[in-house]
């Protein structure tokens, strides 16, 4: 008899773009040019900071053991200070957990927070990640649709409308992956206070706090009264281009840190001591380092944008965040299947709209995190011939 799997496992989806990276994979084994508009993750590296001072602690003895459970002092100490200085968040060392990157930081949050049963409110269209988690932990996820028309900015009435007696916590990302809509910080705070009455946790990924066009990030931990329920999730993936490095943090009052390096304990420990070290030094030496990259990727999104407005089936209203588009397709019934069809035929990966909920049905994900200008010309010079072909045709 085969091993059980638990319902709370055994429902959760495979997500896309790993199907769709694999295939991608293939047809380069196959000797296809495919130009990847998929995964959101920067193509720069991370600063020289962070490579010599891993280089300079690996014959350390102390690099090869366990930190705090909570991770390195001097790490939590110097994030607290970044987030202090960049995002005007006041915390200290025992609000925060570093963590294996900000996945595990929303894993540790729910494990947290949440029981099984519990209702999660999701905005959508929203990380795949996100609902996953929820899943993986035995909640249920709310969806909460948001629109194109308005920005895809959520606001307190699309989850006063969601809330249940079970309503635990929400999980919101802002900027959002995959729309890039940032929250106006007075919806925001209306949000935070009206849940904060109602006893319901906000966790807050933040993880492109960093690729922000115009007005500068506002984290929701930037409220005075922060502690009564928000947990920030950041990540040190996005910001300093070491998404393989695996460091991110979950920062909540120290009540709950308290009980959450429990489960951290459980789970992994403590993060990569010798990628904590690293970070440290990227932080102390280099906290403006994703600035020096925002005017290239502010470039690669005019492409793109450019791009995209030669197809007319094609629709995007550039969002004020991420390094991403999420683009409307006219007559779009399956983005996942689009999605596929894409990639066989003009070897473009593209994320379907279907992987980030029933929301994001009718849209694709195009990324510019990793595609030189160059290379987003030759994805669209693809696109066009791909969708002249499907209009001809139809």
């Amino acid at each position: 008899m085969p091993i059980r799997i638990p319902s709370r496992v055994a429902n959760i989806a495979v997500a896309q773009f790993d199907i769709l990276n694999s295939r991608a994979a293939e047809l380069r084994a196959q000797g296809r040019s495919v130009i990847s508009l998929g995964q959101a993750v920067p193509g720069f590296g991370p600063p020289k900071a962070a490579l010599d001072a891993a280089a300079a602690v690996l014959p350390e003895h102390v690099t090869h053991l366990y930190s705090a459970d909570a991770g390195l002092l001097e790490l939590r100490e110097a994030v607290c200070g970044y987030l202090s200085s960049r995002h005007a968040v006041r915390a200290t060392p025992r609000d925060l957990i570093i963590t294996a990157g900000g996945n595990q930081a929303v894993m540790l949050a729910l494990m947290t927070l949440v029981d099984a049963g519990d209702d999660v409110l999701l905005p959508a269209p929203y990380f795949a990640n996100h609902e996953m988690a929820i899943r993986a932990v035995g909640a249920t996820p709310i969806e909460i649709a948001l629109t194109e028309e308005q920005g895809f900015r959520l606001r307190w009435d699309h989850l006063a409308s969601a809330l249940t007696a079970r309503t635990r916590a929400a999980v919101i990302c802002t900027p959002s992956n995959p729309t890039g809509a940032i929250i106006d910080p007075t919806d925001a705070t209306r949000i935070v206070e009206e849940l904060a009455r109602r006893n319901i946790v906000v966790i807050s990924d933040e993880a492109y706090m960093d690729f922000v066009y115009g007005a500068p990030h506002w984290s929701l931990a930037s409220l005075a009264a922060w502690r009564d329920n928000v947990v920030l999730v950041g990540t040190f993936s996005k910001s300093f281009g070491m998404t393989g490095w695996r460091v991110g943090y979950m920062l909540a009052d120290a009540g709950v840190t308290t009980h959450a390096v429990k489960v951290q304990d459980a789970m992994i420990i403590c993060a990569t001591v010798i990628a904590q070290r690293a970070v440290g030094a990227a932080l102390r030496e280099t906290p403006d380092y994703t600035s020096t990259f925002l005017p290239e990727f502010t470039r690669r999104r005019d492409v793109l944008s450019g791009r995209l407005a030669r197809i007319p089936r094609l629709h995007w209203v550039p969002a004020s965040g991420g390094f991403f588009a999420f683009v409307r397709v006219d007559g779009c019934t399956s983005s996942v299947a689009l999605a596929s069809d894409i990639l066989e035929r003009a070897h473009v990966v593209t994320i379907p709209g279907a992987t980030f909920g029933k929301a994001g049905e009718g849209y694709l994900r195009f990324s510019y995190g990793t595609a030189t200008s160059d290379q987003i010309n030759e994805a669209f010079d693809r696109l066009e011939q791909y969708f002249r072909l499907r209009t001809d045709s139809s």
